[in-house]
């Protein structure tokens, strides 16, 4: 229910900032406001800002958005000091310091998994996973009696997570996923019926298995929550 109505309350803020932004631009468009609105509206700095708003919305995605947040109200103040900025000097100094940032709100969550046992057949024993891939990928195989998720990080890379030999938590399973620049494929059992409350920025969610399964049991539902951006999630199931 909580998650349920995040995903409404980030589509109620999305729309309240598309709404206010095209009235400023009509108003400015026939010169009821004498601001160079276009400039400050249809600009990145901006965007970091929105998007921001939108995020903060969701618990799980509260320090993401007070980043981007901050970073885009950071870029703003050269140029309201003066100073002109432009999108190239400051890019990859802005994407390390919030990748740094990213990864160190996200090993919070990683506190309470358990550690990870590595089997004589390179499988992973574990009920969480918790992966970063930074610049670079892999393939994990999870082996797992009461499989309840975990946190997936990639960043400039991917990672492809084998889950067909695990067995789902009997309350469920939700694997919070941070995706930029980059991707994450999923392998699941046949039976499993999974779905998407990620944010999609510029990327996306798609399950690509060949037969999906109508309906599952309770007890065999995987939740893909998190952000997507400039990349995607891909489910299969062989």
């Amino acid at each position: 229910m909580e998650e349920r109505r995040s995903s409404i309350d980030r589509k109620l803020i999305t729309a309240i900032i598309l709404i206010a932004a095209g009235l400023l631009l009509m108003l400015s468009t026939f010169d009821l406001i004498d601001l160079p609105l276009w400039h400050y509206i249809m600009n990145w700095k901006t965007f970091l800002i929105a998007l921001g708003l939108i995020l903060v919305v969701s618990p799980e995605h509260r320090t993401t958005g007070y980043i981007l947040m901050g970073l885009g109200v950071l870029f703003w103040v050269p140029s309201f000091l003066g100073a002109n900025v432009s999108l190239h000097q400051v890019f990859w100094p802005g994407v390390l310091i919030a990748v740094g940032l990213i990864i160190i709100s996200r090993r919070r969550k990683q506190g309470h998994h358990a550690a990870r046992i590595r089997n004589e057949d390179g499988s992973i024993a574990t009920d969480y996973i918790s992966d970063i891939a930074i610049f670079g990928g892999g393939v994990l195989r999870i082996d797992s009696r009461n499989f309840k998720g975990g946190t997936l990080t990639a960043i400039f890379g991917g990672r492809e997570i084998n889950l067909k030999s695990a067995l789902i938590s009997p309350e469920g399973s939700v694997i919070d996923v941070f995706t930029m620049f980059g991707g994450t494929k999923l392998i699941v059992p046949d039976d499993w019926q999974v779905r998407s409350d990620a944010v999609s920025l510029f990327g996306g969610f798609s399950d690509k298995r060949p037969v999906k399964p109508e309906a599952a049991a309770e007890n065999k539902v995987l939740l893909i929550t998190g952000m997507v951006m400039f990349g995607g999630v891909e489910v299969k199931s062989f």
